[in-house]
């Protein structure tokens, strides 16, 4: 039969991208899936599926429900790789999946979420599962916190989870550094992994997680809180008032201009934060923000933008260096790039 409705891989990447936190089942997902024109008929019956014998543990694939809450978003470009790269779905690779069964009755994959996805695509009814009985007791938030820990135990430490993906579990845990880096991002209107719909993007999350000193403790690692979080949100939103048409904010930009702040109130009370603002707006005019992000020196991004906005943007010319922490060799390699 053939596929009706169809859509562009863009606009099909869009629509998952877009999926609103909560409770989705999976059927519901591939149905958007199979909506890209990429999946032909001819495409769609090349996908191999997989069979499990009677004796297998298994659960119907239309059953399951994923909770994006604290789940990765699907990226198509992924998932058709890994289609094509093994022909379809390969139990023996696949091996089972994790579920957890909440006090509601639902079933909601915590992990193997991708790997049910497939199947599915695949036109397979079944699929291997290992299933977690929560305790009937507990409420759905409750339920939702600890299958973000099994998550997050399970995948927080492989590397092809970003940043930003590892934090947005922390948050769903319930984690308290994470809730307040959370409360932190909402007031700055930056929308990570969708916690602030309508709010700006921001690329290189991890540094701005460390800098604010709310990123993953690993073996009781010290943190240190680089940047205050009045100074981030107040230097995230000057910079969206600067360019308002910018989808993104960048993260260095955001860092190194609330670091500028804290110089300015230390080292030179004549300038207002005020006119730091104004003048950001005045340069903005005629300059993208990438003007002040793209010359950095290697493993001094925070000093180096810093250094652009004091003499770009302040036109402190005689102060920037000293202000901004860099030593000669390294303004000279940053003029050299100009």
């Amino acid at each position: 039969m053939a596929n009706t409705g169809k859509m562009t891989f863009d606009k099909v990447r869009t629509a998952l991208k877009d999926l609103p936190l909560g409770d989705h089942k999976l059927i519901d997902i591939v149905a958007i899936v199979k909506k890209c024109d990429t999946f032909t008929d001819e495409t769609l019956d090349s996908f191999v599926g997989a069979f499990y014998d009677k004796n297998s543990s298994t659960v119907k694939l239309e059953d399951l429900y994923v909770d994006l809450t604290y789940q990765r978003k699907l990226k198509l470009d992924n998932l058709l790789k890994n289609l094509k790269r093994n022909k379809g779905f390969s139990k023996e690779k696949a091996g089972h999946i994790d579920v957890a069964r909440r006090p509601n009755g639902r079933l909601y994959v915590w992990d193997g979420f991708r790997r049910a996805i497939m199947a599915l695509i695949c036109n397979m009814d079944k699929i291997a599962v290992s299933i977690y009985k929560h305790d009937p007791k507990i409420n759905n938030t409750k339920a939702r916190q600890y299958e973000a820990e099994l998550f997050l135990a399970r995948n927080s430490k492989n590397e092809v989870m970003g940043a930003n993906e590892i934090f947005f579990a922390r948050y769903a845990k319930g984690e308290s550094e994470a809730i307040k880096m959370g409360d932190v991002l909402h007031r700055a209107n930056i929308n990570i992994c969708g916690l602030k719909p309508g709010g700006k993007n921001m690329g290189g999350f991890a540094f701005v997680e460390k800098s604010l000193g709310y990123h993953e403790v690993i073996d009781n690692e010290k943190v240190i809180k680089t940047i205050k979080d009045d100074d981030f949100i107040d230097s995230a939103l000057s910079i969206q008032s600067a360019w308002p048409t910018n989808g993104s904010v960048g993260s260095y930009l955001v860092c190194a201009l609330a670091n500028v702040r804290s110089i300015i109130r230390e080292n030179d009370p004549e300038t207002t934060e005020g006119e730091l603002d104004r003048a950001l707006a005045k340069y903005a005019e005629n300059n993208a923000q990438k003007s002040l992000t793209e010359s950095r020196v290697s493993n001094k991004p925070l000093e180096s933008v810093t250094f652009a906005i004091l003499k770009k943007v302040l036109k402190k010319n005689g102060q920037s260096k000293k202000l901004s922490g860099l030593s000669d060799d390294d303004i000279a390699m940053l003029e050299d790039e100009e």
